[in-house]
């Protein structure tokens, strides 16, 4: 029967007794009837299956999976197979060792001696065969026995020598093939060549949305209108603060702030990470936590509109504190939970780290690191990261509506965008404050986003579509970025991408306890360069070499009039990917170490100690005289000029203030950069000047944590410098005297990252590098106003550097 539906359209219900079901199409209705009154039934051909079928495509499909999981069992039986003539063989030393019986792994325990056999049963202990093995806690020696040692690239020979130790004599450099192969494990899901293995079987709730898109994308969705996308009403408010019962009496909690606060989201957080559907985002269904992590970021980020918000709000930054203390114990109390999480609950957790990490006190930046670990599980549960893949109760079934197509796709997406934005933020937080990664490169086996312009499209005509609406596998592309061909990826997954390079580098230094204990010293230095050349890959062909573009890193689907507030301008030129820089610097050196050498009193509440100082400053001297110390500061020295001056005109000064900046971690990041700069040059030539030192004011000095130290920054900074002949350089002119030597030797070609090896060798001939204070001037007051007590805190490692340079001795 056709009648006429609430929103204006034809509905088509079903007139069956019993059955209220309805559609907005009668090829839909009629499809449904068949469950009704089945013409014929379709039966599995496959054996011991006899599951009947009213339709023939849904029985197709069914049979398909029966198909892969039958091709999957038996590429395990002939790994297994594959795997015990290994044990058997003894083409090599060390397949000997792993032929030892694993039955005898304990004898000889309460033996002290370290013979040979009691040698092998340790290494054999890291149970290599076990298709479960945990890439975080073992060296696979079995991949790269076995797969490296026999690659016509390895060049190596691997030799059990009579003092029981391991020797690896190196004949060639490890390759991206050799790396791939022995990080992914290529018997899983690699083949000899590199490639991905026809026989691997994917996540599969990630090949069902590729599936269920192309259906989707059929049909044009039935969006909200746009202004429900920021629509607040007296009854979201009464939910909200039903929630947290203090908001209620925050006069900033009103329609109008929280409105305000919804566009800053849209306008800041989601162009950085576009984890949220906006075309379908509508306020009244959304789920009332997952709102309030949203008003929380965007009054936290109200200070970097680059607008007066004075007018609306009377204290923003209240009012975002005044949700985060309260949030995450109301998302963990939530009865949604649990495993498989909900997509909001994700993005809740995502939205939340994001300003307790970036925009808050030291305590809730804390709480966020304690607690990080518990998304990652959450995302692990799921048929993301793990889980069961199958688990897809709405496959056999028929999604009859239009919107319920969009409404899975959706669902899907935001989940995959939230696992790979969970992915990134791991890395970038593991990069920029130390932290320890939970999830790695190999670990993602999802496709990447989907296109950014498909994402953002508020109506859908499949005869318009992106052109790139099938989007490769993540590791797929992270191979091929690693073996340097070319390929365009959309903005996030540009991200993404980048984060996987960099993970890939914590995961080969996590193994070089293991290389050095097998004597492969030769690996580890080769691989770096392999991931360090695969990082400057990515800068080249997926940004097109430059870092500089706002169109290259965001993808900017409104506000096109020049006045975007995520860099105020959308032809602003300072850098947009600065953890390239940073993690292209911290290569061969600890954030760690450049903080502990730049004055930080304690590390993850740990108070330095004298003997960790005096270590930190050995590596820091062994790394500053080395080729690794000189690329590091030309690294740094790059991404402040692309701070500070235009592109084509180092006249043209620019302003950065870390306190307005709106692009999450670039303040750290400028900071950081700052410190690795005055620990190269402070470790190679000491102090610029001894002014202080010669004013008899070091008895006011303890650590930067102490009182002590502001009394004395309260005296230094009554000295007039001038007075004193003390000629600081200007820090504007510091960057540029660097650059502009960097350019005229190397016959005024334009600064590229290209030729930082060369600028590198420049280095020992540029006179003065060590007289930095000027520059770090430039920034240090300007951090003292950040919201963030992190960057704050930058203001007074970067007065300790200050006064370092200027004589004051380390108490």
């Amino acid at each position: 029967m056709k009648r006429k539906s609430v929103s204006g359209g034809s509905q088509y219900n079903c007139d069956i007794d019993g059955c209220n079901k309805a559609f907005s199409r009668s090829d839909h209705l009629a499809r449904h009837k068949l469950n009704h009154n089945p013409e014929t039934f379709y039966i599995c051909k496959w054996e011991g299956c006899n599951k009947q079928f009213v339709r023939k495509d849904v029985k197709e499909k069914h049979e398909n999976r029966h198909a892969i999981k039958a091709e999957k069992q038996k590429h395990n039986q002939a790994k297994r197979k594959s795997q015990g003539q290994s044990l058997k063989s003894t083409n090599s030393p060390l397949e000997n060792i792993s032929n030892t019986d694993f039955t005898d792994r304990n004898m000889d325990d309460k033996s002290d001696d370290m013979s040979p056999n009691k040698i092998r049963r340790r290494l054999t202990s890291f149970n290599l065969n076990n298709d479960n093995y945990d890439y975080n806690s073992g060296f696979m020696v079995n991949g790269v026995g076995s797969q490296m040692a026999k690659s016509p690239n390895f060049g190596g020979n691997l030799e059990v020598l009579n003092n029981n130790s391991i020797n690896y004599l190196p004949e060639k450099t490890l390759l991206p093939t050799d790396l791939t192969q022995w990080l992914f494990k290529d018997d899983a899901f690699l083949n000899n060549n590199g490639e991905l293995s026809p026989n691997f079987i994917f996540n599969g709730i990630d090949n069902y949305s590729s599936s269920l898109s192309m259906d989707a994308f059929a049909v044009s969705p039935k969006f909200p209108h746009p202004n429900f996308q920021t629509y607040v009403d007296d009854q979201i408010i009464q939910k909200l603060t039903l929630l947290i019962p203090s908001l209620a009496n925050n006069i900033d909690f009103g329609a109008v702030q929280i409105e305000r606060c919804l566009e800053i989201y849209w306008s800041i957080f989601h162009v950085q990470y576009p984890i949220l559907h906006r075309p379908s985002f509508y306020t009244p269904e959304v789920h009332p936590l997952l709102l309030l992590s949203i008003v929380m970021i965007g009054a936290g980020l109200s200070y970097q509109t680059g607008q007066d918000e004075t007018h609306i709000f009377t204290d923003a930054h209240g009012l975002a504190d005044n949700i985060a203390e309260p949030l995450r114990w109301l998302i963990c109390a939530s009865e949604e939970f649990t495993s498989p999480a909900k997509s909001w609950i994700i993005q809740s957790l995502i939205i939340l780290e994001s300003y307790e990490f970036s925009c808050s006190n030291r305590r809730l930046h804390e709480r966020a690191y304690l607690h990080h670990g518990l998304k990652i599980q959450l995302l692990r549960r799921s048929p993301l990261l793990g889980g069961d893949p199958l688990n897809r109760s709405n496959e056999d079934n028929e999604l009859t509506e239009e919107q319920d197509l969009w409404k899975k796709w959706i669902e899907i997406e935001s989940l995959k965008r939230a696992a790979l934005v969970s992915f990134y933020l791991d890395t970038i937080r593991a990069t920029i404050f130390g932290h320890e990664i939970i999830l790695f490169a190999h670990q993602i086996k999802l496709s990447l986003p989907c296109d950014d312009m498909l994402w953002e499209m508020s109506s859908i005509d499949k005869n318009n579509l992106p052109p790139q609406t099938e989007t490769p596998k993540f590791i797929t592309a992270l191979t091929k970025l690693l073996k340097k061909e070319k390929f365009e990826a959309p903005s996030l997954s540009r991200k993404i991408l980048l984060a996987g390079l960099l993970t890939i580098n914590y995961q080969m230094e996590q193994k070089d306890l293991q290389v050095t204990f097998l004597g492969w010293e030769s690996v580890k230095e080769s691989w770096k360069e392999t991931i360090y050349l695969a990082i400057e890959e990515w800068r080249d062909a997926v940004c097109h070499g430059s870092c500089r573009a706002t169109m290259t890193a965001f993808y900017l689907p409104f506000s096109n009039d020049g006045t975007h507030p995520l860099s105020a301008r959308i032809n602003d030129i300072q850098c947009k990917f600065p953890i390239y820089h940073i993690g292209q610097a911290l290569m061969k050196i600890n954030q760690y170490d450049c903080i502990i050498y730049a004055g930080a009193p304690s590390r993850m509440n740990v108070k330095t100690a004298e003997r960790d100082y005096t270590a930190v400053e050995g590596r820091i001297k062994v790394w500053a005289n080395s080729l690794a110390g000189r690329i590091a500061a030309v690294d740094c020295y790059l991404f402040l000029f692309e701070m500070l001056f235009a592109e084509d005109d180092d006249s043209m000064h620019l302003f950065y203030d870390p306190s307005r900046d709106p692009i999450f971690y670039r303040p750290n990041i400028v900071a950081t950069s700052l410190f690795v700069i005055w620990a190269f040059n402070f470790s190679l030539y000491g102090p610029e000047s001894f002014i202080y030192s010669d004013k008899n004011l070091e008895a006011s000095y303890q650590d930067v944590s102490s009182p002590g130290f502001y009394r004395g920054v309260n005296e230094l900074n009554g000295i007039d410098l001038e007075k004193e002949n003390l000629k600081i350089e200007d820090g504007h002119l510091y960057i540029k005297r660097i650059c502009e030597t960097f350019k005229r030797k190397n016959n005024n070609e334009a600064l590229s990252n290209k030729y930082k090896r060369k600028y590198a060798s420049y280095l020992d001939g540029i006179s003065d590098k060590h007289k930095v204070v000027g520059l770090l001037r430039l920034f240090k007051d300007r951090y003292i106003l950040c919201n963030s007590s992190i960057c704050r805190e930058y203001s007074d490692l970067l007065e300790n550097c200050i006064q370092r340079s200027l004589g004051r001795k380390r108490q």
